[in-house]
């Protein structure tokens, strides 16, 4: 019987370049974006080793500069581009994939399932491939947070481990732990060791990652990728974000 490949080439291709080293995601947020210097940032990305690029943001609700942003990066490069949305706002015709994600900690039940359903048509209708995720939200008080009404997670083993397993049987294939956009406290190597345990999937940790020490506690603990967002718009961000993306290599 011949069986099809479940996964979309966006999703195969993250998985063969995890085979070969962990994942480096920047996460670029058009809300903070000039067109103009995107060029050199995108440059930047490619020549240290990002493997796709995601875009999106909390607050993004432009739908047009959001297609002009993602226009401008596929016209200098060939690195895949992944939406990461927030909302039905945070689709775009022009990008590759999309994190179809599940906010699995929100209080209100439209960040859980009803904006995907909204989304669902435009995804389909626009040919962009899926990428069945799940995403919880770890620490307080960041943007994400506030918008997407998340209980944030305590740094509690049997708690993530229980979320943890939750995606795993809901088949999503990629889990992403999120300590919010701008947090100066990045997720323990702790919560990530324990959702490693029992997540068979793509495991990846995002937020408040802005030296090669924090990427080596995360990476060791066994995070399948990294995710780097404000680290690029700070000063000297990029040495250090070269010095992750090289350590991204050895794992």
């Amino acid at each position: 019987m011949n069986i099809p490949n479940k996964y979309g080439t966006v999703e195969t291709y993250l998985n063969q370049r995890r085979k070969e080293k962990a994942l480096c995601l920047p996460l670029i947020d058009p809300v903070n974006q000039n067109l103009d210097l995107l060029v050199d940032t995108v440059r930047e990305l490619e020549k240290n080793n990002a493997d796709a690029l995601l875009v999106g943001g909390s607050t993004m609700v432009d739908v047009t500069f959001l297609d002009d942003v993602i226009l401008k990066i596929k016209s200098i490069s060939q690195i895949p581009v992944i939406l990461f949305p927030n909302n039905i706002t945070g689709i775009s015709k022009n990008a590759d994939a999309i994190l179809y994600m599940m906010l699995m900690n929100s209080e209100n039940t439209y960040y859980v399932v009803e904006a995907q359903v909204l989304g669902s048509g435009l995804i389909y209708k626009y040919h962009i491939e899926p990428i069945p995720t799940g995403y919880i939200v770890i620490n307080a008080g960041s943007a994400v947070s506030h918008i997407g009404h998340a209980r944030p997670l305590p740094n509690n083993r049997e708690l993530i481990s229980l979320y943890s397993l939750a995606a795993k049987y809901f088949g999503f294939r990629l889990l992403y732990l999120e300590g919010g956009s701008g947090t100066v406290l990045p997720i323990s190597s702790d919560m990530v060791e324990a959702a490693k345990k029992y997540f068979n999937g793509l495991l990846i940790v995002g937020g408040g990652i802005r030296d090669k020490r924090t990427a080596t506690s995360l990476l060791k603990a066994g995070a399948d990728g990294l995710v780097i967002g404000n680290l690029l718009e700070e000063k000297n961000g990029a040495n250090k974000f070269s010095e992750i993306s090289s350590l991204l290599k050895s794992y």
